[in-house]
């Protein structure tokens, strides 16, 4: 453990020497993290190589001995910090509210609730349009040459809508008994880091487009590129209270009993212990259940119907889920608690989503550092089959369906955040959209962020993407699945571009109304 550690903290300081040194990386917004995870990976398969190769020949036994320890015990260690780590994440979104919601009751929006159900639709749209290319690529041909199961189509949705967090998240899911796939997490972390890249590059080459066909709103400055109209921070540049994540840090009390962080780390903890407890608690009621049913139920049958009846106990259907989702409840357990007791100035905003975002950024160094390269070599052609699906389907859902449902004054700048959240992270479409819209003047930002509500806790890392492979891909036929799935989002899309159709016939038509005869007489003329 203590080499894991160690390893990290160089690997990140790498990572963020690198970020500051070349500017490339600070303009794509790549995170240190990512960089660190990366020359991880990189120096760890360098030095597995180096020992395999050179077996005693270049150090001494002792050396090469303890060499292999290292390398072994990191690996071991840091391949199950996403686990831990994840569920971490998760105790800390629901003990503070949102910020998004902080915004909204600061300044008490009331805007009309169409353009937001829209955009809220149009999520669901590209999340399970993700789901849909993926199943039925599964189906028709993934499956039967690579012999993955169904719930390999949810990569895409994994790895894209996802990102890394999902991607640690559904590495256990996808590793359950009933699935199989225990290389999931590879190929998830594997899937977010293509999309990420793919997203920041490709998106830059859609704002051009997009300038080129006139579909910005706001008009790019005459410079027009990323570099200039993205703010650039180098390491110990004096930062402004505004300019801090998240405003000054405000003392909590009692300050002078406790350091206010570590106070803020006993509530995470907390919540993640309530969440530990949850687990077993459930786990014990559903033991308790499968005994109390299974009297007179201990007939012989066939070796399917012992399958079947297996996966249909409680204890089986409970014990599925991992443990980041009871660590979600853990955390609004301990909000409500602390604050009826001792009030809500005690819970710090700031400074748990500064420990949560250090959890993150641990994360994602742990599973990039230790992506099994043997796994993703032997399946580099279905991967690379999945990734141009999602490719496509994002850039379809950019250029096309944006245009036919989201507003019309906006649909480019709102479709460019959708299109960094769903080929990486929402980060990565705030960053496309400072290129065209540097001073938020088109209402884009806002409606994305009243419309997360709809979508977030369900799709793209929700309940329904970690539900489906563990209740549904793999208890029914993969073409069942993709076929439902396409017709549903076929759905969806007909549901918005009619919606839209409609308002803007209702609107031409109330401007006909208002329009005095002098100038419809020569309107016609």
């Amino acid at each position: 453990m203590l080499g894991a550690v160690i390893l990290t903290a160089a690997l990140l300081c790498l990572g963020v020497g690198i970020r500051s040194r070349f500017r490339i990386f600070a303009t794509a917004r790549i995170p240190a993290s990512l960089i660190a995870g990366a020359i991880g990976l990189a120096g760890l398969q360098f030095l597995t190589w180096f020992c395999w190769s050179f077996d005693g020949q270049l150090l001494a036994s002792t050396w090469h001995a303890a060499l292999e320890s290292f390398i072994r015990d990191a690996v071991t260690n840091l391949r199950a910090w996403p686990t831990w780590l994840i569920a971490v994440v998760f105790a800390g979104m629901l003990l503070t509210k949102s910020p998004e919601r902080l915004a909204t009751d600061r300044h008490g929006d009331r805007e009309g609730f169409s353009p937001v159900a829209r955009e809220a639709l149009m999520v669901w749209i590209i999340v399970l349009g993700q789901t849909a290319i993926g199943l039925v690529l599964v189906w028709w041909w993934i499956g039967p040459q690579f012999s993955l199961p169904a719930s390999a189509g949810m990569l895409i949705e994994t790895g894209f809508a996802g990102g890394h967090g999902t991607a640690a998240a559904m590495g256990t899911v996808l590793a359950h008994p009933s699935i199989g796939m225990n290389n999931g997490l590879d190929l998830g972390i594997l899937m977010a880091t293509s999309g990420l890249i793919y997203g920041l590059v490709s998106g830059i080459l859609w704002i051009e487009l997009g300038v080129r066909r006139g579909w910005v709103a706001t008009g790019v400055p005459p410079n027009g590129s990323a570099a200039t109209n993205t703010e650039h921070r180098q390491i110990g540049e004096q930062l402004t209270p505004h300019d801090q994540v998240g405003g000054p840090l405000r003392p909590l009390p009692p300050a002078d009993a406790i350091d206010p962080l570590l106070l803020q780390l006993l509530w995470l903890t907390l919540a993640f212990a309530v969440g530990v407890g949850l687990q077993y608690a459930v786990d014990q009621v559903a033991m308790m259940v499968d005994a109390a049913g299974s009297f007179g139920n201990d007939q012989a049958g066939t070796a399917g119907d012992a399958v079947l009846t297996d996966r249909l106990r409680a204890a089986s259907v409970v014990g599925s889920f991992p443990l980041f989702i009871y660590t979600l409840f853990g955390g609004a357990i301990v909000r409500f608690c602390v604050v009826r007791t001792a009030g809500e100035h005690w819970i710090d905003h700031e400074r748990i989503q500064r420990l949560v975002g250090s959890s993150m950024d641990l994360l994602v160094v742990a599973a990039v550092a230790t992506l099994n390269l043997a796994v993703v070599a032997s399946l580099w052609v279905p991967m690379l089959g999945l990734f141009l699906g999602g490719a496509i389907w994002s850039t379809i859902c950019l250029l096309v369906l944006s245009r036919k449902i989201l507003p019309e004054s906006h649909w480019f700048e709102l479709g460019l955040i959708n299109f960094g959240m769903s080929t990486g992270t929402t980060a990565t479409g705030f960053v496309l959209l400072r290129v065209v819209d540097p001073d938020l003047e088109t209402p884009a930002a806002k409606q994305y962020a009243l419309a997360a509500p709809l979508s977030a806790p369900f799709i793209g890392g929700g309940m329904i993407t970690v539900g489906l492979p563990l209740l549904l891909l793999e208890r029914i036929p993969i073409g069942v699945s993709a076929v439902g799935m396409t017709v549903i989002v076929g759905v969806l899309v007909a549901w918005g571009v009619g919606w839209k159709s409609r308002l803007t016939a209702t609107a031409t038509s109330a401007n006909a109304k208002t329009r005095s005869p002098k100038e419809t007489v020569t309107e016609n003329r």
